[in-house]
């Protein structure tokens, strides 16, 4: 059976007409899975800052919440107050780090970047801190040894990319990665009336740190990938710890998250 010449044309544009309506539907399909799997990536991304976010948060609130804490060993006769294993600042900072690595003794301000820090100092127990070989612990996980006057001083930062805390012992490991700020304002009450909260300022504007009622933090958090496309270019914006407009220019996502904790040792009744 042989064709018409017609009949032979009108085959030819039936099978590039079936070409370009293939063409086109493998094209949405390509074009569905490309979008699905950015916005699977975006949605991972965004999970995985909120994560780092709570753990951070967790970690630093839960180390404020025993801030100024110390076992009473006596009350005052005359005054009835307690006297305690520890009546030093619970909390002290500086807005450029400090001066050396931590140690055993109340922190000094003295760094050289840009980095703010914080020093929570409270008496560990085995109630209130991670029990290590049967003995408390400092943030690190270091246990206090028989003998050993149990008083922390949890230092953080920031340092490579991960919030890090330093131990009493002098030794420092980060905790949480993807962190690229921290930033703390200090609630301070009126000296003369401790009830009062009369103002959240940075380190270097507290006038006395035994003032201090609640720590105000947060943590500036980026994507452990860069997922930003051209496509999403309105992603790239984000407002930083200081309120302030900023734009990534790396291709990973960033977000500031606050948090407040009251010093509860620290509290007037």
């Amino acid at each position: 059976m042989r064709f018409k010449p017609s009949q032979v044309g009108v085959a030819l544009i039936e099978m590039l007409v079936a070409w370009v309506i293939g063409m086109v539907v493998v094209g949405a399909v390509l074009a569905t899975y490309l979008s699905t799997g950015q916005t699977g990536r975006l949605q991972s991304a965004f999970a995985q800052m909120d994560e780092d976010a709570q753990i951070g948060l967790r970690i630093l609130s839960s180390d404020l919440l025993m801030a100024g804490y110390a076992r009473p060993v006596s009350r005052d006769a005359d005054t009835a107050v307690l006297v305690k294993t520890y009546n030093g600042r619970p909390v002290f900072g500086c807005d450029r780090g400090f001066q050396t690595a931590a140690v055993n003794t109340a922190a000094q301000c003295g760094g050289s970047v840009n980095s703010p820090a914080i020093e929570i100092t409270y008496e560990a127990d085995v109630y209130n801190s991670v029990v290590t070989e049967g003995k408390p612990s400092d943030c690190l996980g270091n246990s206090f040894q028989e003998g050993e006057f149990g008083i922390t001083y949890n230092r953080y930062r920031v340092n490579s990319g991960a919030l890090q805390c330093t131990g009493p012992k002098g030794n420092a490991a980060p905790l949480v990665d993807n962190v690229e700020r921290l930033q703390f304002w200090y609630g301070e009450a009126d000296s003369t009336d401790p009830r009062k909260l009369v103002r959240y300022v940075t380190a270097s504007v507290v006038q006395d740190f035994n003032l201090v009622l609640s720590v105000r933090v947060c943590l500036l958090i980026t994507s452990a990938e860069a997922v930003i496309t051209a496509e999403d270019g309105a992603l790239k914006f984000y407002v930083d710890c200081e309120l302030a407009p900023q734009a990534s220019s790396d291709g990973h996502l960033r977000r500031a998250y606050f948090g407040t904790t009251a010093l509860r040792n620290k509290m007037p009744f």
